[in-house]
């Protein structure tokens, strides 16, 4: 899968970091960001096969 470039607004930051952002924090956290997403682009494009969804695993101890 081809990564998506994501062109990140300055509120589209604001709001994927729930905080108010000055003009002096835009640049960090808009970088920081893009590299949360490249990383979640990377881990889309893993092939899972049969594996099942991590939510799928129960934790509990039977026996």
């Amino acid at each position: 899968m081809t990564p998506i470039p994501r062109a990140l607004s300055a509120e589209a930051m604001a709001l994927a970091a729930r905080l108010e952002l000055g003009a002096d924090r835009q640049q960090p956290v808009g970088q920081a960001l893009e590299a949360m997403y490249a990383i979640l682009d990377r881990l889309d494009a893993v092939p899972l096969g049969e594996t099942p969804p991590a939510t799928a695993f129960d934790a509990r101890w039977e026996g």
